[in-house]
């Protein structure tokens, strides 16, 4: 799956390259525009508001997330446009040790403090109850969001934008089709949306792991995984 960007005409590889990139990006944010959609066909004022307050701290935390994982694509091309396989599974296990962990504290900080976001959020008194239960479960899932990025990176520093939006295509039609099925026929309200955002993107890791493994794409062993300060920072 690596594709060397350092030949052939610069333009047609920036194009190439950066094209899925914005592709994805836009996909991702189109959880909460689904959402909302689906979510005015089916329920009142109250739903509507709660996913799309929801959404906007959730359109956050993806941005962040995204930004964080941009390192990991860095590190690696680097170590990919220089042939050295050691760093290449050195980088890559210690940034799956470390999102690990940062997702786990992130899901605990951000649970606690849901409350708190409700409010900093100004939402509406109807919606508040709504709001919360909206974010409780899409905070829940944040371990699925930050897999999806760190494995879209990794493709990344391969030079292969392509598969990470395949992988999260994917997850944007289930995302609608659940969406349907929660908030339309189970009438579930905005924890229907959010539990079809979670189920999605889980959907999207579980599909791009299955993929990674068959193709054999990256090789991390186990001493990989011990954090390794100088990697990390």
């Amino acid at each position: 799956m690596e594709k060397n960007l350092t030949t052939g005409s610069i333009t047609k590889n920036i194009i190439s390259f950066s094209l899925p990139f914005f592709v994805s990006y836009f996909l991702q944010t189109l959880y909460g525009m689904a959402d909302l959609f689906i979510a005015g066909q089916f329920h009142g004022a109250e739903v509507i508001s709660a996913i799309g307050i929801g959404s906007q701290v959730m359109h956050m935390l993806t941005v962040l997330i995204v930004g964080l994982t941009m390192g990991t694509t860095v590190l690696v091309s680097r170590a990919v446009g220089a042939g050295d396989k050691n760093s290449i599974s050195k980088y890559t296990g210690n940034t799956i040790t470390l999102f690990i962990f940062a997702s786990i504290l992130f899901t605990i900080i951000l649970l606690f403090l849901c409350p708190q976001i409700v409010a900093i959020m100004k939402t509406p008194q109807e919606a508040i109850g709504e709001t919360k239960i909206y974010l409780t479960i899409c905070f829940a899932g944040i371990p699925f969001i930050t897999a999806y990025n760190v494995i879209a990176s990794l493709f990344r520093s391969i030079g292969d934008s392509k598969s990470p939006t395949f992988f999260i295509a994917i997850a944007c039609t289930l995302n609608i089709i659940l969406d349907f099925v929660f908030m339309g026929i189970l009438k579930m309200g905005a924890s229907g949306a959010a539990l079809a955002t979670v189920i999605s993107q889980s959907l999207s890791v579980v599909v791009a792991f299955i993929f990674i493994c068959r193709k054999k794409i990256f090789s991390v062993k186990a001493q990989d995984l011990k954090p390794n300060f100088s990697s990390i920072s």
